[in-house]
């Protein structure tokens, strides 16, 4: 007998349980263990057995809540690694070239699930719909499949992967707007530079200009390094962003009519090297962005022989030019804080500053066309007034520039041989200035352990740095004096006054514990350490000023180091380039291990 005719020999019951219908299987199919033919409103089996059909509905099958997002970020994760290797392949091809060597040797072809990730496209993704992953459970992937992303290194991508031009990181508009809220929350609170709702404006732009990219890369490259989620997406995004400013310099666009994003891109690049402790790259990029301002002549946007600053306000440009004001004045910062930290000359020179402060930003922020006081109105007023925790640091920051200036002329003297100059009218002046300006701190704005300001917090702690760098300043110029006992009683007068401000910096450092560290200001180790190599420095003179530093190098190991969160502000001082934070980073480790 064909199989043909054996087919048609069998009995219907028999050939309709040949194979399995699509539906679930009724219980008494399933306690037999057969196929159930799922026919209604009885299947075969129980129809011939006079049992009672019953469909019990089992569990929705599909994944574990926040599955999807946890494999959607692991995908995102994996690309931005890629990326990075791929734009490191590319360069490393440039410099190749430039040098001549041509190469025959092809790489080898990578594999296939290393050229499939590289093709995954996030506008489109390839995850299956959330209807099809609950009725096709083996379309999803378990986690056990999944490669470690911290393996990846072992791969060798840059020797493997193939080169593709322009190869730029490709981030979902989700994404982008997650990180742009990150910066706005996290960042901008810290460094005021940037209107809100301008930048949201142009961000979602499909076209824009070179510099207004960098500027966005820049924002998100911060954002990345102040958050644990999309931490592993701040190393290619740092060098994209490096990548495309270096492009624009090169090609010499910076004044394509978004001048003002490409400086605050700089601005932005540099205060993330030093956060992460890249201190030669910080003073570099921060270089670029002190010449991009004064090329661009921000330094005098309020001059009276500038028609611009009437005619934006005539225009409706004024937030653009208060974006300026901004961006000027925060690479000032940056280039006083630096110079104070390094002892290097400064760039920008405030006696030749024609720019208003910047407003509050509240008023910013809301379009108010209210315009800020000049840097040497505001110093001198002798009236007690609340201006903005960013003025408040910008006037400190000046006072440190003049403190610097006076010990490098000091210095110069000295080297010369000329007498050295009398100081003492300008050191009254300033000593006033400082004092006036510690009264607004205390009187006229909220307290800074209670408004949960990561600007103000930062202002009061500078402006206790700035007392301790005045001090050592003034002890410094009068080591060797003409008059012993006098200058014996100022150095005296000088170190309690100096201890005096670190224990109120020590006090409110007890505080940023308490906190994320996302919310600490970025350049906080700055004003902290300046003050404990004061104190490591004089140590010896007196027992207060070594109970000082212990406390203050307590702080330092419960204080989050940003770069790596299992590490503290203990493991930033060898990469320091100040040579005395080595030594206080063997003073404290010797001090621990004999308490």
């Amino acid at each position: 007998m064909t199989p043909s005719t054996e087919a048609e020999a069998m009995p219907p019951s028999i050939t309709t349980r040949v194979r399995q219908r699509p539906g679930a299987a009724c219980d008494e199919c399933r306690r037999r263990k057969l196929r159930c033919d799922g026919q209604q409103p009885q299947c075969g089996i129980c129809q011939e057995s006079g049992l009672v059909c019953e469909v019990t509905q089992r569990g929705v099958r599909g994944p574990k809540k926040g599955y999807l997002k946890t494999l959607r970020n692991r995908i995102v994760h994996l690309e931005a690694m890629l990326e990075s290797s791929l734009g490191a392949q590319q360069r490393q091809q440039q410099r190749q070239g430039n040098t001549g060597s041509n190469s025959d040797i092809t790489p080898p072809a990578p594999p296939a699930e290393v050229l499939d990730a590289t093709a995954v496209d996030y506008a489109q993704s390839w995850l299956p719909a959330a209807t099809a992953s609950v009725t096709e459970p083996e379309m999803l992937l378990s986690s056990s499949s999944l490669p470690d992303l911290g393996s990846l290194s072992e791969w060798s991508l840059t020797s493997t992967l193939p080169l593709v031009s322009n190869a730029h990181m490709h981030i979902t508009d989700v994404m982008q707007a997650e990180l742009d809220q990150l910066y706005l929350d996290r960042v901008h609170p810290s460094i005021p530079i940037l209107h809100q709702r301008r930048y949201l404006s142009w961000s979602k732009s499909s076209t824009k200009m070179l510099s207004r990219t960098c500027l966005q890369y820049a924002m998100w490259t911060l954002a990345t390094l102040l958050s644990a989620q999309f931490r592993d997406m701040t190393e290619p995004l740092y060098h994209e962003t490096k990548q495309m400013l270096e492009s624009l310099s090169v090609e010499g666009n910076e004044h394509s009519g978004c001048e003002t994003e490409l400086v605050q891109a700089w601005v932005l690049v540099a205060t993330c090297e030093s956060m992460r402790t890249h201190h030669r790259q910080a003073w570099m990029s921060a270089g670029r962005a002190f010449r991009l301002v004064q090329g661009m002549r921000f330094h005098e946007i309020d001059s009276p022989r500038n028609n611009s600053v009437i005619s934006s306000l005539e225009s409706g440009d004024f937030i653009e030019t208060e974006e300026k004001r901004r961006v000027f004045w925060m690479a000032y910062f940056l280039d006083h804080l630096f110079s104070m930290r390094n002892e290097w000359p400064i760039t920008l020179n405030e006696h030749m500053i024609c720019t208003r402060l910047p407003v509050p930003d509240i008023e910013f922020q809301s379009g108010q066309h209210a315009l800020g006081g000049f840097l040497s109105e505001v110093m001198t007023e002798p009236s007690l007034k609340a201006r903005s925790p960013f003025n408040e640091c910008l006037i400190l920051a000046t006072i440190c520039g003049r403190s610097l200036l006076r010990g490098q002329q000091y210095n110069i003297s000295m080297a010369y041989g000329d007498m050295a100059l009398d100081w003492a009218e300008q050191r009254r002046w300033l000593d006033s200035i400082l004092t006036t300006r510690l009264q607004v701190l205390s009187q006229c704005y909220p307290s800074p352990t209670e408004a949960y300001d990561p600007l103000l917090l930062f202002a009061n702690i500078l402006g206790q740095a700035t007392v301790v760098y005045y001090c050592k300043g003034m002890m410094e110029s009068v080591a060797s004096p003409v008059d012993p006992l006098e200058a014996s009683t100022e150095v005296l007068e000088c170190q309690h006054r100096a201890l005096a401000a670190t224990a109120t910096i020590v006090r409110l450092a007890k505080s940023l514990r308490e906190l994320h560290f996302s919310k600490i200001h970025p350049l906080m180790p700055i004003p902290l350490f300046l003050s404990a190599e004061f104190l490591y420095d004089n140590r010896s003179g007196h027992e207060h000023f070594y109970l000082r530093l212990q406390e203050m190098v307590d702080i330092f190991r419960e204080l989050k180091n940003v770069n790596n969160h299992e590490q503290s502000y203990i493991d930033l001082l060898p990469q320091s380039c100040i040579s005395s934070s080595t030594e206080l980073l063997n003073h404290s480790a010797k001090w621990r291990d004999t308490s």
